[in-house]
């Protein structure tokens, strides 16, 4: 595959963003809710099980990273989350309930979709030529 180390380096840094992120929100919340001026949820379990999601597919990144072709379709998926957490930190901001620092990184997850998609792009274009 052509760019198969940046492509690894891709996917690598990818699972790297969503485990800082993951491990960041699992054991900062307080302190980084207390900065963008929000009360801490009520009932912490859905968080903190939304934060080992994140962390889990930071796993699966980490596996596209050491096998790209052999785990492309986690790629997929991130393509589809990363959208989806864009998407639903824009309403949230769109609607005033969030400040936009904190759709900061779902416009950092949606450029990592670009990305993974323009992968599985290249996959499926040189796999019918080859």
């Amino acid at each position: 595959m052509q760019n198969e180390k940046y492509y690894k380096g891709l996917f690598f840094v990818g699972a790297i963003w969503n485990w800082i992120i993951s491990v960041a929100l699992f054991f900062g919340r307080e302190p980084m809710l207390k900065f963008l001026g929000m009360k801490p949820p009520v009932y912490i379990v859905p968080f903190q099980m939304a934060m080992v999601l994140v962390f889990v597919f930071g796993i699966a990144y980490f596996y596209v990273y050491k096998d790209l072709i052999g785990n492309k379709v986690c790629a997929k998926i991130g393509v589809y989350s990363k959208v989806a957490i864009f998407f639903v930190l824009s309403y949230y901001w769109i609607t005033g309930e969030i400040l936009f620092v904190m759709v900061i990184p779902g416009i950092v997850d949606v450029i990592f979709a670009i990305l993974f998609l323009e992968f599985l792009f290249r996959v499926k274009r040189e796999k019918k030529y080859k």
